[in-house]
């Protein structure tokens, strides 16, 4: 796949990325005034003033299946004339922030190898002139809502809605995962990652709920600056890792008065410890042989909510048959009644499939009631559930006490 940079440089570190992807690219530095003599499947330029705008017909001239992204920066969205004629423009597939859109790329790239029919909506669009009419005036009213509620996620928060997922999640033996994330159509926003140490034999655990999508972004910056590399042999524990997630988003959203919930965890295979530190109201439910366990755990703010504050990591030692379920507060809504918790709910219904619960079953229960919610209700919130279940057989080397 051959990719052209106009007027930015990627970074090392993203260059090695594409490289290793087996991607070719070029970077130009000046606007071309001609139409593009080779072909490019991707083409990423970014654009600082109103007359550039007009002229990006230019990069997709006799190409028009040539996906086009545009960067800018947050100061020009606030811009209302420069924003009009960005949102007017049809020339360009998508618009990302100039602070994070290398990590939006890679997000982005995923979203169309799983649906590749989005690499030939220009077509769509020009045979359906009408359906883009209506498309675009919808997305300029919701546009126009963000604008007021956001100020500066004017065009992102679809975009993050969409990204919010992982590349993968990791085969752990001994243990089944089953993950399952529903986006909402409201403002909350999602995040969940699950990856691999070097060593091997850990592996890390990232939930994060936030109450706006511009914190999502917030975060998503932060996660940027990181690196997932970097991440895994910077914060050998879970504690450091949300303490400075909690200096950075108060350092990029000082501004702002909202603050997100989090949970970090580390899961060791070969001692089945899971070590997790929570920011705020997201904590693991634990099923061990038909009985909720008692985790114990000191209250803590949410993220941005207070400088350095000195957050108080948990040690939960599993067992084989054990169930560990994590959730986000989108869950909630299909699960709420009158005087009952969401906990007290998953903990009736795991009192229905005995000791030790298939995780794909409870899923599969969870799921069906958020189903017959949905069929007549809209979330307002994204939901995203997690459920670790360590197999009966799983070996492991138990902590000797004393």
């Amino acid at each position: 796949m051959k990719l052209l940079f106009v007027g930015l440089t990627p970074s090392q570190a993203f260059q090695t990325g594409l490289n290793s992807h087996g991607f070719s690219f070029e970077c130009l530095t000046v606007r071309p005034k001609e139409a593009l003599d080779q072909n490019y499947d991707i083409v990423i330029a970014k654009t600082s003033k109103r007359e550039e705008i007009s002229r990006l017909s230019i990069l997709k001239k006799k190409q028009h299946f040539t996906w086009l992204a545009v960067v800018v920066s947050w100061q020009q969205l606030e811009d209302p004339a420069f924003y009009n004629d960005l949102l007017e423009n049809t020339t360009k597939d998508s618009v990302w922030a100039e602070e994070g859109w290398e990590f939006l790329f890679w997000f982005y790239y995923q979203q169309i190898l799983k649906g590749q029919h989005q690499w030939s909506h220009i077509e769509f669009l020009e045979k359906e002139s009408v359906q883009f009419q209506e498309k675009a005036q919808a997305l300029t009213q919701a546009s126009n809502r963000l604008l007021n509620e956001f100020k500066k996620d004017i065009d992102l928060a679809e975009n993050i809605q969409r990204v919010l997922r992982p590349r993968f999640s990791p085969q752990i033996p001994g243990l089944s995962l089953s993950v399952k994330y529903i986006p909402s159509v409201g403002g909350g926003g999602d995040y969940y990652d699950i990856f691999e140490f070097g060593d091997k034999k850990r592996f890390g655990f990232l939930l994060a709920d936030s109450k706006s999508h511009g914190l999502a972004a917030a975060l998503l910056s932060v996660l940027l600056k990181l690196r997932l590399e970097e991440m895994k042999n910077r914060f050998p524990d879970s504690k450091s890792f949300v303490s400075f997630v909690n200096q950075e988003i108060r350092t990029v959203y000082s501004k702002n008065s909202s603050s997100m919930s989090l949970l970090y965890g580390i899961f060791d295979r070969s001692s089945l410890n899971f070590q997790f530190t929570s920011a705020g109201n997201l904590r693991p439910i634990l099923w061990r042989r038909g009985q909720l366990q008692n985790i114990s755990w000191m209250a803590s703010p949410e993220l941005g909510g207070v400088e350095h504050f000195e957050y108080q990591e948990c040690l939960l030692q599993l067992q084989p048959g054990d169930l560990m379920i994590l959730y986000t507060d989108g869950l909630s809504g299909p699960l709420k009644k009158k005087n009952v918790t969401t906990e007290q709910q998953i903990k009736d219904l795991l009192r229905t499939k005995g000791l030790s619960p298939e995780p794909l079953q409870m899923q599969n229960e969870l799921m069906g009631i958020v189903d017959a919610y949905t069929s007549k209700k809209k979330l307002k919130d994204d939901l995203t559930l997690i459920q670790l279940a360590v197999d009966e057989k799983a070996m492991y080397v138990a902590k000797v006490e004393g």
